[in-house]
Parts: structure tokens; C-alpha cells; sequence
């Protein structure tokens, strides 16, 4: 799909997190070359919008992935507010995805339960992958995962996605570049420095840059891990740039728990008014910024990897 569709897609799936719209984005950009052939698996899926719009999928604009929200007086203690049992009804699809995946992976049952109402995925499988996939050898054709560098060994979990991979089956995995760390705010003024005056900081960083953070590697030691699993790199790309990244670390998280309450009460034909206009204005400024992800880089490397890997 165009950048036009799918951007469309997903501020409207994240208008009140416009700058995980816009990562998303620039994920799907870098994404373009690797394809889903069944048997297929989406490694680390979560609620499935992700691959859902990335597979031609549209929403009515009364969807967002906000409709189960939980925790917003935990917010700001670090508190998973998505991690909610609760579901609003199904998600109304204005057009069907272009294709299907086989099969589902996470860890979070309610999110399994989100991705089943898109009736995108056919099997579903609720299990860590920290440990052993619970799938045979050679069973899948190709693989997607954006979750490897969540998991406490990658190169473990790397063998794992060779082993169920079938000869020639191909995986593509978004993977963090060394540069990350250098993008957040908390970690540069306030963890290096130890400076109280930043420790406002954490507030912000709520518990991210100790996990999203602490497999970063260089494309160099990425490749090595690789080569033991027994892949072969066919394409690598490198994305997000410092602004993106630096936007992204700020956005409008702060602001998010009240952003919702002040939603949630508004009156349904109220709430469409506001979040046309809303996600309208974003756009303006986010497609740029997508389209031009690998000039804004301030003369420093991105801080993600794409890989297309093959077996």
C-alpha cells in the first residue's frame, strides 16, 4: 500500500500517539521488500493492527487501539495501560487485508484476543519466546518479529526462528542499532550525568530504556549472531532517524492519560469531528517526516536495523 493509506491507517488506529504512528511508518518503508508466504508466522504480534494495516487492512474511523485501556492511575508508575481483558466490540474492517498469516505468536492472551477480532490470523499460539517455539523444525515459509530485542538471550531466540524456518524460508526482523541509547533524553542527561536536576526524566522514559534498550547491537554483531543461527543476510536497512527517535521520546506520552479521559468523555458525533480534524492536521507534518526518515539523521547512524534474513 501506499504511504498515503497506510499512514491514514494508522494515525487513526494511534491519532492519540501520533509518534508511534509515525514510527510504525517508517517500520513499514523499511519493511518493503520481505512478503509473507505461507505457512507464515508474526512473531511477538500483539494486538495485530501493525500487520493488519501493513496488509492492505483498513479500519472505520471509529476504531482506534485505545478502545481497552486500563491503569491510567498507574500511568506514570510505569503500569502497562494496554494490558486490559477488556475488548469494545469488534473492530469494524472497511476492507479486508490482501492476504492472511497463519499463524499468531505472543505472550499477552488479551492481546492474542484483539488480533483474533481482525480475523487477519488462522491459528493462534499463547507462549514466551524466551523459551523453545512451540512449533516443529522447517515449519514456516516466513517469519516476521519486531520482539527479539525484548527477550532476555537473542541469540538464542535467533536459533529458534532459524530452526522453524524452512530452507530458503526467509524472516524479517526490526532489530536496535547501538545509536538508541544515544537518542534517549533519559539516558543521556539524566543516567550518564546522575544529575537530579534530570530525574524528572524517568517519568517520561517510564521503564523503556531498560528494556527496549538493552540488546542494542552494532549491524556487525547482529550479522555474527546471524551467521551461528545459520541465515544469511539478503537485504539490511537502516531506519529512524535521531529527529524521529528523539520525537518519539517525547511525543505525546506525557500527556496521554489525560488526552484519553478528556476523550472518553465526549459524545460519539463529537468525538468524530474532533478526531478527523486531529488526525488531519497531523498529517500535514507526519508524511514529510516518514518520506524523509533517512535525512534527519543529524550526520549520526539510525537507530533500528531491518533485516531479511534467509535460511
Amino acid at each position: 500500500m501506499k504511504i498515503n493509506t497506510t499512514l491514514d491507517q494508522l494515525l487513526n488506529t494511534y491519532w492519540l500517539r501520533p509518534e508511534t504512528a509515525l514510527w510504525r511508518q517508517i517500520d513499514m518503508t523499511a519493511m518493503q521488500g520481505f512478503s509473507f508466504k505461507s505457512p507464515s508466522l508474526d512473531l511477538g504480534c500483539g494486538d495485530g493492527n501493525f500487520s493488519f494495516i501493513r496488509a492492505g487492512g483498513c479500519f472505520s474511523k471509529e476504531f482506534d487501539a485505545f478502545q481497552s485501556i486500563s491503569n491510567l492511575g498507574k500511568f506514570f508508575k510505569n503500569a502497562d495501560v494496554f494490558n486490559s481483558s477488556g475488548l469494545k466490540g469488534k473492530p469494524v474492517i472497511t476492507r479486508k487485508p490482501n492476504y492472511k498469516i497463519d499463524w499468531a505468536f505472543d505472550q499477552k492472551k488479551n492481546l492474542l484476543a484483539r488480533a483474533a477480532s481482525l480475523g487477519f490470523y488462522r491459528n493462534f499460539e499463547l507462549g514466551d519466546a524466551n523459551k523453545p517455539l512451540p512449533f516443529p523444525n522447517q515449519t514456516f515459509r516466513s517469519l516476521f518479529s519486531n520482539i527479539v530485542y525484548w527477550l532476555d538471550n537473542p541469540a538464542f531466540v535467533i536459533k529458534e526462528i532459524a530452526r522453524v524456518l524452512k530452507p530458503r524460508g526467509q524472516a524479517c526482523l526490526m532489530l536496535p542499532n547501538t545509536t538508541l541509547a544515544e537518542f534517549s533524553f533519559y539516558n543521556q542527561l539524566y543516567l550518564k550525568t546522575g544529575k537530579q536536576e534530570w530525574a524528572f526524566l524517568s517519568k517520561l522514559d517510564r521503564g523503556r530504556f531498560s528494556e527496549n534498550i538493552k540488546q542494542v547491537k552494532t549491524a556487525k554483531n547482529w550479522e555474527a549472531l546471524f551467521s551461528l543461527a545459520g541465515l544469511k543476510v539478503k537485504t539490511h536497512k537502516r531506519h529512524l532517524s535521531k529527529t524521529v527517535v528523539q520525537m518519539w521520546d517525547i511525543g505525546l506520552r506525557p500527556l496521554f492519560p489525560v488526552l484519553y479521559k478528556m476523550v472518553d468523555s465526549l459524545k460519539p458525533n463529537q468525538l468524530g469531528v474532533i478526531k478527523n480534524e486531529w488526525v488531519s492536521i497531523l498529517k500535514n507534518f507526519l508524511e514529510p517526516l516518514a518520506r524523509m526518515d533517512n535525512r534527519l539523521g543529524q550526520g549520526i547512524d539510525p537507530a533500528f536495523h531491518c533485516y531479511i534474513l534467509e535460511k
